[in-house]
């Protein structure tokens, strides 16, 4: 347990973003977008084994593409100096040059040590010509700036008793509209739909939703997603999400805290497969069923 506890439903400001994701905040176990998400795509075991809950979690490695996405949003939802929280790192560094690079690499390790993560001169560029871009866009600017950037909200789920939390981009004043501040690397209407669903970005905007109505009340709230292109012209777009594709989400989540809570109850978290039902029946995809059928209606396949 951190040492900061949550015993009550409500939204707090000052909880740090590492400590969010890495320690449980609630006085008992909770449960956030992400971990629904990943329990419904892949299984609850899957979620015990990275969450706090396993005394044997791995260490979470270090990732470029999360460092670029929070390098981002900290521009974007925070502001400030960047170079005070992020090391810049030379143009063309290259740590396996130890001789060439030996001052940057010196400097970056005492960077490290002081707490700051470390990006590419060429990721600084681009992040710095995303932020331009929303700063450019009036909409989105004034989306982003209505409100608290990365309030932790927590409320217990009235069906389950289990501590939902989310930690939305922006906390908005009025909470009519919620926007996510997102990157991507082509926002075009066809690949984005497809991208927003294989990510899961109805189901987490149907739990920030639901946090949200728990803690302020019921009302009419629309999600909006913010998005910037990660490469010039760094073109920004604002989506609405579908409220009914958001209520389908939300069929999703409930499935997961369902699921969370059965585990939690019993200390079990299947994966794919139970002692009940060892095995499993794999059946080819609905898609290629009917591809197959098309060429047999042709005559081009045949049982004969």
């Amino acid at each position: 347990m951190s040492d900061i506890l949550i015993r009550e439903a409500g939204a707090y400001p000052d909880i740090d973003g590492d400590l969010y994701h890495d320690t449980e905040i609630c006085d008992s176990p909770s449960v956030s977008s992400s971990g629904l998400k990943l329990i419904e795509a892949r299984s609850p075991y899957h979620y015990w084994f990275y969450s706090n809950l396993n005394p044997k979690r791995p260490t979470r490695k270090p990732s470029k593409a999360l460092d670029f996405g929070k390098a981002a949003h900290d521009v974007v939802l925070i502001g400030g100096d960047i170079r005070s929280r992020y090391h810049v790192l030379p143009e063309g560094f290259n740590a396996q040059y130890t001789k060439i690079f030996a001052d940057a690499i010196e400097a970056r390790d005492h960077a490290v040590s002081k707490g700051k993560r470390a990006i590419s001169l060429a990721d600084y560029d681009k992040i710095m010509g995303m932020a331009e871009a929303i700063e450019r866009n009036e909409l989105a600017r004034a989306l982003l700036t209505a409100g608290t950037p990365e309030m932790t909200l927590a409320a217990k789920d009235p069906e389950t008793g289990i501590w939902m939390r989310a930690r939305p981009d922006v906390l908005p004043d009025t909470t009519e509209i919620v926007p996510d501040l997102k990157t991507a690397a082509d926002a075009s209407l066809d690949v984005y739909e497809r991208a927003a669903t294989r990510f899961g970005y109805f189901q987490s905007a149907a739990h920030y939703l639901d946090v949200i109505e728990l803690i302020y009340g019921e009302a009419k709230r629309r999600f909006v997603l913010v998005t910037v292109e990660k490469d010039p012209p760094y073109c920004v777009t604002i989506d609405h999400l579908d409220d009914d594709d958001i209520a389908f989400a939300r069929l999703r989540n409930r499935h997961a805290l369902n699921r969370f809570a059965e585990c939690l109850k019993t200390g079990v978290w299947p994966a794919y497969t139970t002692p009940e039902k060892p095995i499993r029946p794999l059946q080819m995809t609905g898609y290629e069923r009917k591809l197959i059928e098309q060429a047999i209606d042709r005559g081009e396949l045949s049982y004969a």
